[in-house]
């Protein structure tokens, strides 16, 4: 009996599927770092650099496997295939579930929106993110949002914890994403970096919401760069005199860092 063996795939075939697989990751990450309504074909076009044709292909394949949905509005979302892989890693992967309480009392003591975010390459990540109680605040992000690190106070006091080189290449290597949210955003992102750096921790306009402070502060780690920050969003935040804010994130950074790691 002869046993047939699968054809060896060629170097430039590997590379070539490789290629093929890190243009969907990088359109699936696109997707993933809007918001609740998505983005179009020409939008995901804009973003990545990528031909319509390939963004086209890689997106239908997606949207087959689930891993996308295309609304009747030509927008692509996260599809179900993620939820449903997320399932089976949420209670092992969330190291941080603990951290939701002593959120929830910031929340509550400051009315104002809280947020646990990590670093995530080039980006931060909401871990957690909690409403005061009867709030009515209209600030937009979930948990999972993604970010160019940055955009948020809590990337701002990220950025600052930083070496000054390496602060320096994640701007650059996000400048053109910053500038979707404004033309003078990487000129903002590095004076605000440069306060952060003289405070030790970020005041920040909300470039999502005009008008809308935000603080950001890190929460330190073991060893090495930290990885974790605080954000406090709201309508009422003082930027002039923030010290009292900053003084109960504190509180509630040791909380977190006693609650997760104690």
């Amino acid at each position: 009996m002869v046993t047939l063996m699968p054809k060896t795939l060629s170097c430039r075939s590997r590379q070539e599927g490789t290629g093929s697989l890190r243009r969907a990751l990088i359109l699936l990450k696109e997707v993933g770092s809007a918001d609740e309504t998505g983005l179009r074909l020409t939008e995901l076009v804009g973003r990545t650099g990528l031909e319509t044709s390939t963004a086209h292909r890689l997106l239908a394949c997606l949207v087959e496997e689930g891993f996308l949905q295309k609304l009747d509005s030509k927008r692509y979302m996260l599809g179900p295939q993620l939820f449903e892989l997320g399932l089976v890693t949420a209670a092992r992967m969330d190291r941080y579930a603990a951290a939701e309480e002593p959120l929830r009392d910031l929340a509550a003591r400051v009315r104002a929106v809280a947020v646990l975010n990590q670093r995530s390459a080039w980006e931060t990540v909401y871990l957690k993110r909690v409403t005061p109680p009867a709030s009515g605040m209209a600030i937009r992000g979930t948990v999972g949002t993604r970010l160019p690190i940055g955009i948020g106070a809590g990337g701002v006091a990220l950025l600052a914890s930083m070496d000054m080189a390496r602060a320096e290449e994640l701007l650059h290597t996000n400048d053109h994403r910053y500038r979707r949210f404004h033309r003078h955003a990487p000129d903002l992102l590095r004076r605000r970096m440069d306060r952060a750096r003289q405070d030790g921790f970020a005041v920040t306009e909300s470039f999502r919401h005009p008008g809308v402070n935000a603080l950001g502060l890190v929460i330190p780690a073991a060893a090495g760069e930290p990885e974790l920050s605080l954000g406090l969003v709201g309508p009422e935040i003082d930027a002039i005199h923030p010290h009292r804010l900053i003084d109960e994130m504190r509180r509630t950074a040791d909380e977190i860092v006693a609650a997760c790691h104690g």
